[in-house]
């Protein structure tokens, strides 16, 4: 099997490179415009590509026989859309404004699975919602908390910088969509301050982010519904005049950038029905052995598992499929559990 990854930065080829190792008969192309930092393994190779046009993905895509998209959120509905005029399976990670759900019909049409939003959260955290809902029937409320911050809350800010600065600066300033009473409603970022205790962690603070994404329409009738970003106690208060000023990535980037990036990921999708609550809970920590982050393990190697059931023929359904519809199929999810966990992600409760 040939499989190209589009883009080699911070995701991409931490993805290639497990993919690579996982999937020995596999030949894996890393294609991006300046050549990635990949392993030498001689499944894994990097090709030049300026994938900022869809026309240019398609071209690609029709030699391989499927995508990995790991490409800045401004481009991944333009690669889901080459992945569809090549017709060839992608499995998605860019994080993309469109709504993904929107190409189910060419998707269909054209005869492939689209995978969006396989990450951290949107990604694990879906796929672990479609599970609990497969299991116990719809229920009345579900509350996805999760975040990324430093190892020591002492650090400025209690953060260090593991992924995209402007893609986090896009998190404190795009409302956040939620379902309350039943009714879709709209409500500003950093809105519903609380505190909250995380087992393995302790107290945290959590306000409303956009995250819930394609579960605005993939599990309904859920009267309460919303995704929270974790983060130390005090960051908000802190942070807050950074976005109103315009200064908040220019300060991140002098005072949270760290070497090496100790970072913490938690992860927890709370769902209670009339009777019953069940917690899903992830705990991560930057690796000092490899030196990868806690988002890194968290998000990349996410992507790579989703692709190598792709590669495996475990994404059966045509069309488009976030996570929370895979996790309906019992062995797919199984695969994907047990494939993090031998990568030392384990996840309580699953």
């Amino acid at each position: 099997m040939k499989i190209l990854v589009l883009g080699g930065g911070a995701q991409g080829r931490v993805i290639a490179r497990d993919l690579a190792r996982s999937l020995r008969d596999a030949q894996v192309t890393v294609a991006d415009l300046t050549q990635a930092t990949l392993p030498a393994l001689d499944n894994l190779a990097w090709v030049e590509a300026d994938l900022s046009d869809p026309a240019t993905i398609a071209r690609l895509l029709h030699d391989y026989d499927l995508g990995v998209g790991a490409l800045p959120s401004r481009l991944g509905h333009g690669a889901m859309k080459a992945a569809i005029e090549a017709k060839r399976n992608l499995v998605d990670v860019s994080f993309a404004a469109e709504d993904a759900l929107t190409l189910d019909g060419p998707a269909r049409a054209a005869g492939i699975t689209i995978a969006p939003d396989c990450g951290l959260a949107p990604g694990l955290s879906h796929l672990l919602v479609g599970h609990l809902v497969a299991r116990g029937g719809t229920p009345d409320e579900v509350m996805i908390m999760v975040g990324g911050v430093a190892e020591d809350p002492t650090r400025p800010y209690g953060y260090v910088v593991s992924w995209s600065l402007d893609d986090l600066l896009e998190e404190y300033t795009r409302p956040a969509r939620i379902i309350r009473g039943g009714e879709r409603a709209e409500v500003p970022a950093f809105s519903a301050l609380e505190r909250v205790r995380i087992d393995g962690v302790g107290e945290m603070e959590a306000f409303y982010s956009d995250g819930l994404r394609t579960l605005l329409d993939t599990v309904p009738h859920v009267r309460d519904m919303g995704e929270k970003t974790l983060r130390w106690p005090g960051h908000v208060e802190a942070v807050k005049p950074l976005v109103a000023e315009g200064r908040l990535i220019e300060e991140f980037r002098r005072r949270c950038v760290a070497k090496p990036p100790r970072d913490l990921v938690a992860l927890s999708v709370r769902v209670r029905w009339k009777d019953e609550r069940r917690e899903a809970l992830l705990v991560d920590h930057y690796d000092p052995e490899t030196g990868m982050t806690a988002m890194s393990r968290t998000t990349a190697l996410t992507t790579s598992v989703v692709a190598q059931l792709a590669a495996r023929g475990g994404l059966a359904e045509k069309g488009v499929q976030p996570l929370e519809r895979v996790a309906r199929d019992a062995k797919a999810y199984r695969f994907v559990i047990e494939a993090m966990g031998r990568r030392g992600i384990k996840i309580a409760g699953a």
